[in-house]
């Protein structure tokens, strides 16, 4: 959804956060074991709802590949919303 606002007006515009992860495990619950380019692990996000991208994510981690996962955070939450297959030698 998209709004006009004249320029003399304050607006409020969630700040959206980035962040890459590789992802090291995925358990029988959905919950997925990251990790970032620090070495810091991420235990508490669940596969993404949309069940397209879920089943994608699962399907390239049992074939055994190296994943890259894209998290987003707004507002308080965080959400995987991308994942790729990682750069050969990273």
């Amino acid at each position: 959804m998209e709004e006009l606002v004249p320029s003399t007006h304050n607006c409020e515009v969630p700040n959206v956060q980035r962040q890459e992860y590789s992802l090291l495990d995925i358990d029988e619950d959905g919950f997925c074991s990251l990790m970032d380019d620090q070495g810091n692990t991420k235990d508490d996000l669940r596969l993404p709802s949309d069940e397209n991208l879920a089943k994608q994510i699962q399907d390239m981690f049992d074939e055994g590949k190296e994943l890259v996962v894209t998290v987003l955070k707004a507002m308080d939450e965080e959400a995987i919303n991308m994942a790729k297959e990682a750069a050969a030698g990273k």
